[in-house]
């Protein structure tokens, strides 16, 4: 049978009255952003006050404000039409010029979430009608529920001329509550909605603050709840001394494409800055305002209020804060929020920069990221730090990656790119003022040992001149006591001179690992094509066989080159660690021996593995036991090649064993030894006692053993020069925990 039509035409969605309700249920998460949805429609009418009360034995809210109020046809065309798009063209209120902070008119669905029933009046000034009206509205949201259709749906209303010495304004009285009244007076309530309505006032929000009326005639805006002590004016004079007084105060301004960090301290210091070019994705930029409040003694020395008050505004109001169109935005920077992932960075012992700004602009030395002066350590705390990130997010409606989204509940911000480079951003400027914090207090140690080592000398010089005029003393006595105590001027000296030689050869340290990476990339290359040379010198050699010894000799030294390069690619490897496994010891002793094998055989050095094949290390990158063996074996051929001619025969031996405990490796060589006065420096940066050695192992700079103690210490075990047996001259054990 063919087919035939029936009908045709367009046809319309239809919408059942419980929509409201389903809206107002996802639209709204809490009472909180409920009522403070409410109080920025108050704002971005242009009221200078929004007045929350409880009214008929707390059976309804009273939102009441002194805006500009609503005409009829503003009612009709923008409070009565979902999803209107009047705030996503009209951008600033029309009076006072405020960015407007509501959205897709959510308002109506927070009064929906708060109870059954709504009484709005609204008095304004209609153009049209050149008077001043009042619009009477009454919904009945559960009788608007049963409708079948929302457009069948019918709202009672009156509109009425009042004389014009009447105030304009809206007042919106919510009854049949849903939720219990008792709310709005709790204390935790109150601080929740003042923090989102009132963020503190006394940081800075640059171009986003909130009064933007470009001739200053806005005259700012208030929210009164209920039961308000009206202590506005001292909590605001209490956190203007406060901010005032912080340790460090942190700056961020991200404009385009250009951001700057600026890190600031209570002193008198020139300011630091940093500057960097990123994709930004977050259109209208980002102003931040972040004040570190460390526990040191001092911070509040000189603020007029007690310490005690202090901290406890401190720790009420804590954490970074991000405010959208003058708004506080929850649930950023509120009570166990940690968007920043500064407290589980800090409770989990974090030793690496997050952010990825700070891992290019400043990372970590790879040999102070597990010591004690890893930036890292100074990373503030939630708790440390009071602050403000201002934005101006695209409008709800706006899915886009590049820009911050609110999401749909007025919790949060939807998490695209935008939002992500937002905290990226803001952990970088943090991570900023950890890393200027631990330079200022390296300067500050610093200075305190210069000022103890000058006064010592002016204790040891008055010292000396009382013993000089002392009428008590012998003169042999005088001077045996005076040149004891120039003894110690001396001695203090010395080790002011050796703590700086061991601070720049640090600094030298941390320059040369990255050399070494680079010139060990650069040499593979090198011997890559020294290799093909050497293939096509063999075949040259076979025609001339003069060439022959030369093409041996230039072997030899390919060979040479090629076991440097191995042993530097294996500490290189060692210091970047690996897949941590179980591993037998001795081939990989035995693999080790092997790299500089001819070197000992063609010197007769006896080298010995005493290790049982069956012995296992504990858990841990092989190439970081690889790296330590290669260092202690090449330290003992150098020993050995210095040692004078003796009867004692040239030997090393390898030995391991595990005790309960722990698993020992011990290095044994019968070469020239380590005065007992060198024995603490030998493990100090660039110290070496071998760089005047003539041999192919090279000239020793320093580097090995202060590495290989690191390498240990980041394992959690020790490494240190014991006693030797009588046949041996040195003896380095290593000892890694079993657990």
């Amino acid at each position: 049978m063919a087919e035939q039509q029936l009908d045709s035409g367009n046809i319309s969605f239809q919408t059942e009255g419980r929509l409201l309700q389903e809206l107002g249920e996802r639209l709204v998460a809490s009472p909180q952003v409920a009522l403070v949805e409410l109080i920025k429609n108050s704002y971005d009418a242009d009221a200078t006050e929004c007045r929350v009360s409880l009214a008929g034995n707390e059976a309804s809210l009273l939102i009441k404000d002194d805006g500009t109020g609503m005409t009829f046809q503003q009612f009709s065309s923008r409070w009565m039409r979902i999803a209107t798009s009047h705030k996503l063209l009209e951008r600033v209120s029309v009076k006072h010029k405020r960015h407007l902070t509501g959205q897709k008119g959510i308002g109506r669905f927070a009064v929906r979430f708060l109870g059954n029933g709504l009484h709005l009046d609204s008095v304004a000034w209609d153009e049209n009608r050149k008077c001043l009206t009042r619009l009477l509205a009454d919904f009945d949201w559960q009788k608007l529920d049963k409708n079948e259709n929302l457009s069948d749906a019918e709202i009672p209303y009156q509109l009425l001329r009042v004389d014009k010495s009447e105030p304009t304004g809206t007042t919106l009285t919510v009854h049949s509550l849903r939720v219990d009244a008792t709310f709005a007076k709790s204390s935790d309530f109150r601080t929740a909605v003042l923090k989102i309505v009132s963020p503190l006032s006394g940081l800075d929000g640059g171009r986003f603050r909130k009064q933007s009326d470009p001739k200053g005639r806005d005259p700012g805006f208030r929210a009164i709840l209920p039961d308000d002590t009206g202590s506005h004016e001292k909590e605001f004079d209490l956190a203007r001394q406060v901010l005032e007084h912080a340790w460090g105060r942190l700056s961020i301004d991200l404009s385009g494409r250009s951001l700057t960090y600026t890190v600031s301290f209570d002193d008198s210091a020139k300011p630091s800055h940093l500057n960097a070019q990123l994709d930004s994705r977050i259109r209208n930029g980002v102003v931040a305002d972040i004040r570190f409040f460390p526990r040191r003694a001092g911070v509040f020395s000189a603020v007029e209020v007690k310490g005690r008050d202090a901290w406890t505004w401190v720790r009420n109001n804590c954490g970074v804060a991000v405010i959208d169109h003058g708004f506080r935005i929850p649930p950023y920077g509120l009570k166990d929020d940690d968007w920043l992932m500064l407290d589980a960075d800090g409770a989990h012992n974090e030793r690496n920069w997050r952010s990825t700004i700070s891992r290019r602009r400043f990372p970590i030395p790879e040999e102070a990221r597990l010591r004690g002066e890893n930036p890292m350590l100074n990373l503030p705390s939630n708790f440390q730090l009071v602050g403000a990130v201002f934005v101006e997010s695209a409008a709800t409606g706006a899915r886009t990656d590049r820009d911050l989204v609110t999401s749909m509940d007025r919790e949060g911000f939807l998490s695209n790119d935008a939002f992500k480079q937002l905290g990226d951003v803001i952990r970088g400027g943090i991570e900023f003022l950890a890393l200027q914090d631990r330079i200022r207090k390296q300067r500050e140690a610093e200075e305190r040992a210069k000022e103890a080592a000058r006064q010592t000398r002016a204790d040891l010089r008055a010292a000396v001149t009382y013993i000089e005029n002392s009428p008590t003393l012998t003169k042999p006595d005088k001077a045996r006591l005076v040149e004891e105590y120039s003894g110690l001027a001396r001695k203090l000296t010395e080790v002011e001179e050796y703590d700086r030689e061991a601070r720049r050869k640090l600094e030298t340290m941390s320059a040369l690992g990255v050399v070494a990476g680079f010139m060990t990339h650069e040499a593979s290359k090198i011997l890559a094509s020294l290799d093909e040379a050497l293939t096509e010198l063999r075949k040259i050699a076979v025609k001339h066989p003069s060439l022959t010894p030369k093409v041996t000799e230039i072997e030899h030294s390919y060979r040479a080159l090629e076991a440097h390069l191995d042993y530097t690619k294996t500490f290189i490897d060692a210091t970047q660690k690996g897949q941590v496994t179980s591993f037998k010891v001795a081939p990989q002793v035995k693999r080790i021996i092997e790299k500089f094998g001819e070197f000992a055989r063609t010197r007769g050095i006896s080298v010995d593995c005493d290790i049982d094949n069956s012995l296992e290390a504990p858990r841990m990158p092989v190439t970081v036991y690889s790296g330590i063996l290669l260092n202690l074996y090449t330290n003992a051929l150098k020993a050995i090649v210095a040692a004078p001619s003796s009867e004692k025969s040239s030997k090393i031996l390898f030995r391991a064993e595990n005790e309960e405990r722990w698993h020992i490796l011990e290095v044994l060589d019968t070469g020239i030894g380590i005065p007992p006065n060198l024995r603490d420096r030998v493990w100090d940066p660039l110290f070496t006692t071998t760089s005047r050695l003539n041999n192919p192992l090279g000239s020793g700079m320093g580097l090995g053993l202060s590495l290989v103690r690191q390498l240990v210490e980041q394992t959690g075990g020790h490494v240190r020069l014991v006693d030797a047996p009588k046949e041996y001259s040195t003896c380095f054990q290593v000892q890694f925990p079993r657990t």
